[in-house]
């Protein structure tokens, strides 16, 4: 990446400052233990990754799979010669839906975006720090196996989401959205390693794929992320961060071409979009911030101004925000382009359901609406109100301890002192529970499709520390059972608020600053001067760590 004089780019890693900034009234938990729920709960998409380098799976090899195999996934998803392996399975299952994917990798990198100095890096995109220690205390968050490669570990997860959604963005014309059949994925309790070398209708390879839908919603998400990445990834591989607004661009064009919006392709589990305006919007903001082009925020402010129906970027009032509710979102990124009623939408919104009393219990907990999978409702809201409080520059006390107010009833501040985060209990005022029961195949690393009903299967020590939201209660209790999927499921749409929210709070309490103290230095020697393109010149760099390696950037220097 990296002729005549040569000039060296080290990029700098992260390190934590040693004293937060400022802590408010309603914050329950350590610094700490908030840098903890956030590793955890970032990493958790680590463990839903397809393909390979899957941290649950790395080394697991079931009964009758292929050595070569050992710890990959549906590496064979393809349409002909087209790739279509890598990206999250969604849930419990290893299915690949369109609608949560997007939505998920979109919310995360726009996280990361408002709130950069929230978020830490300790691991690399293979964790080859904690495979080499491959104990239960070195794969926790407490152990010494930690390895930062000086890109935020919330790049790396999304990363994997983005170097799939390249795959399924070939070209202007083609869009896939949907890899696996729910309704053949459900037939046996296996790892995603095994059920790849079972029958097609057991969810096994060749699996079968959607593409091209009469959809703008999936393809403006998918779209959005890979424009916003080539912006946040430009820093660490600029020839990637371009790539990925090629294919934003691909995937522009598709939506642009489609106007409208699908559910999934078979089996009912998740509708469409109810107002793909709303992840339009978002593209084009997010095109407009990549390009600079001016037409795209035309494009996006028109939307806001086009009358009262369906056009108009807006939220389901008598909803929540999710993947097919997201007009706030919508709003919010209008709001930052500097367009007035958009502002003053989003603010009201917040104002009326939001932030108010009639939306939350007596301890200020977000209750209203959702049923299944309630508890990412919870991390949505404090999310939000974190955006809230950035677009207005609002925070006071009355702001920020809505945020603080779900993110640490999930941590353990209910009456049960229960964590609905796998895994994960504070260090401190316990003792705490958390889910052990989680419905989710890979965790469990069982390939003997045991019985449903069993609520017996133990997590393995290394696995422990999984990261995963569960569905969960809003009173404290919690129905530990991998049978009641509507409460005990994790997916990754429900971690995908609760990590900006976490973002959010450690930006405050704890910012990152840049600082190559913890890097690996190569020593490059002395300075090379060449005057001659066909002169061969070696670099040697030493690392001073056995398999290290160097990325290099070069310049051509004009003679100045």
């Amino acid at each position: 990446m990296a002729i005549k004089k040569l000039h060296i780019l080290i990029i700098a890693s992260l390190i934590y400052l040693t004293s937060p900034i400022s802590s408010f009234a309603q914050q329950a938990w350590t610094t700490s233990d908030y840098q903890k729920a956030l590793w955890m709960t970032t990493r958790f998409y680590g463990g839903n990754r397809s393909g390979d380098n899957n941290w649950l799976l790395y080394n697991h090899l079931p009964a009758g799979v292929p050595a070569a195999q050992t710890g990959l996934s549906f590496m064979a998803d393809a349409d002909a010669a087209t790739s279509l392996s890598g990206g999250w399975h969604d849930c419990g299952d290893h299915v690949k839906f369109g609608q949560t994917g997007f939505y998920a990798a979109y919310m995360l990198l726009k996280g990361y975006a408002e709130f950069p100095t929230g978020y830490g890096d300790k691991y690399t995109f293979d964790y080859a720090g904690y495979k080499a220690v491959n104990t239960a205390l070195g794969w926790s968050y407490e152990g010494t196996a930690h390895d930062p490669n000086c890109i935020p570990d919330i790049l790396e997860e999304v990363k994997h989401a983005t170097d799939y959604f390249i795959k399924i963005t070939p070209n202007t014309t083609t869009f896939y959205y949907e890899v696996g059949n729910g309704n053949y994925d459900h037939q046996q309790w296996v790892t995603s390693v095994k059920m790849q070398t079972l029958a097609v209708n057991q969810g096994g390879d060749v699996r079968p794929f959607c593409k091209n839908p009469a959809d703008a919603g999936m393809a403006s998400f998918c779209g959005a992320t890979l424009a916003l990445m080539s912006r946040m990834y430009a820093p660490y591989d600029p020839v990637y961060a371009a790539l990925c607004l090629t294919h934003a661009q691909y995937a522009y064009s598709y939506a642009s071409a489609h106007p409208g919006a699908v559910g999934d392709c078979v089996g009912g589990f998740y509708g469409a979009n109810g107002n793909w305006q709303n992840a339009w919007a978002i593209l084009l903001a997010e095109m407009y911030w990549a390009t600079g082009t001016a037409s795209y925020q035309t494009t996006a402010f028109a939307l806001t101004t086009s009358g009262t129906g369906a056009a108009n970027v807006s939220p389901n009032i008598g909803w929540s925000f999710d993947y097919i509710n997201n007009g706030e979102l919508g709003l919010y990124v209008l709001a930052q382009l500097g367009h007035p009623t958009a502002t003053a939408s989003f603010n009201t919104r917040m104002t009326n359901h939001w932030l108010a009393a009639g939306s939350r219990n007596a301890a200020s907990v977000y209750t209203a609406y959702g049923t299944w999978g309630r508890l990412r409702y919870n991390g949505n809201a404090a999310f939000l109100v974190a955006l809230y409080s950035k677009l207005n520059n609002n925070t006071t006390a009355a702001v920020l301890n809505l945020v603080y107010a779900d993110v640490d009833y999930i941590m353990g501040k209910n009456s049960s002192k229960r964590s609905y985060i796998v895994g994960y209990t504070p260090a401190a005022g316990g003792p705490f529970v958390s889910p052990q029961y989680p419905h989710h195949r890979n965790v469990y690393l069982r390939d003997d499709n045991p019985a449903l009903l069993a609520n017996n299967l133990t997590i393995p020590a290394n696995n422990a520390q999984f990261g995963a939201l569960v569905g969960g209660q809003r009173d404290g209790t919690y129905n530990d059972d991998r049978t009641d999927y509507a409460n005990s499921e994790v997916c990754i749409d429900y971690n995908a608020g609760l990590v900006g929210a976490l973002g959010f709070i450690n930006s405050r309490i704890a910012p990152v600053t840049l600082s190559c103290a913890s890097c690996k230095k190569p020593s490059l020697g002395s300075d090379l001067t060449t005057c001659s393109i066909t002169l061969p010149t070696t670099l040697n760099a030493n690392t001073g760590a056995p398999g290290g390696s160097i990325s290099y950037r070069w310049y051509t220097w004009n003679g100045t």
